[in-house]
This record gives structure tokens, sequence and C-alpha cells, in this order.
């Protein structure tokens, strides 16, 4: 088997293409919450009232997502499987009625008790979310100590939260 020694055009293209990820990833976190987490209180789809404050000696996920982005569909299943172990807020950013929400939760097999609907979009507002899905990840103390904006392994996620934990 012969291999073609890639070619310095390649080699550009590559880099470029990297250079510009790590680029966009930047713009899309620049306005994101920073240190302590903002505090709020709000209403879940099952009506249970879920606030930001930390859980002892644990850390959890605040996580961003809309019913109309691709990228969080595919991430639903890491979001649930860390919510059987951690506390996570499932914050749905401008997805429509309660009842929309609660009807695509079904469809994908999701949690309703932590589930808030953030139609007016001012939670995301709150931390400078702009594009989707965005987590926050808190650690015991009650400040956020990561924070990332697209798809997320569920190792990935877990890693986080166990480091955050520390």
């Amino acid at each position: 088997m012969n291999f073609k020694k890639p070619s310095r055009k390649a080699f550009m293209q590559f880099t470029l293409l990297i250079l510009a990820i790590f680029v966009i990833r930047a713009w899309q976190q620049q306005d994101l919450s920073a240190g302590t987490v903002p505090s709020f209180t709000s209403k879940t789809l099952s009506a249970e009232v879920i606030n930001s404050n930390p859980v002892p000696n644990q850390a959890f996920l605040i996580h961003f997502w809309a019913t109309w982005c691709p990228l969080c569909k595919w991430e639903n299943d890491n979001i649930q499987a860390l919510s059987a172990d951690y506390k996570v807020l499932n914050i749905a950013i401008q997805s429509g009625s309660d009842a929309d929400i609660k009807q695509y939760a079904q469809k994908n097999n999701m949690r309703l008790d932590n589930i808030i609907n953030d139609n007016s979009g001012s939670l995301a507002k709150l931390f400078g979310v702009s594009g989707t899905p965005s987590s926050f990840f808190v650690g015991k103390d009650g400040k956020i100590e990561f924070v990332e904006v697209g798809y997320i392994t569920t190792l990935g996620y877990r890693l986080r939260l166990w480091w955050a934990g520390l």
C-alpha cells in the first residue's frame, strides 16, 4: 500500500479548518457567564420549583438547548443519562409553549421534572447564551467551572462534572 505524503496545500487547509473551529468556539463563548452561577428559580414542565443553588458536595449541569436544534437532539441521550446521577437544569430556549416542549420531550424520552421552558429567552440572556447547545458545569461551591458550546459526549460530560466536583 502506498500512502502519499500530504501536500503543503492539504496541510494548510487542515490548519485553517482547525483555526476556524477555535475562532468560532471563542466567539460563541465570549459573552457566557463565568464565576458564580446567576441565581434564579423557575418551574419545570412538571410544575416543580427548581433553582440554581449548588448541590452539597456535588457538581451539577445547567444545559441550554432548543427543540429546533439538531445537535441538541443528538445530545439528548447524553443529558438524560447524566440526569440519573447529577442535578441537571435542562433549559429549553425559545422552543414554543409548555405543551409543545412536553410533546417533544415525550417523543424523545426526556424527563419533565428538570426541563424549564425559557420561551422568552430571559434565562439564556442571564447566562449570555447565544448558541445551542450550551452547557455550564457548576462546582459544588456554586462557581461555573467549565462552559461548552456544541455537542459533548456522555463521557465528556461525566469527566467535566467529575472535575468540577473536586
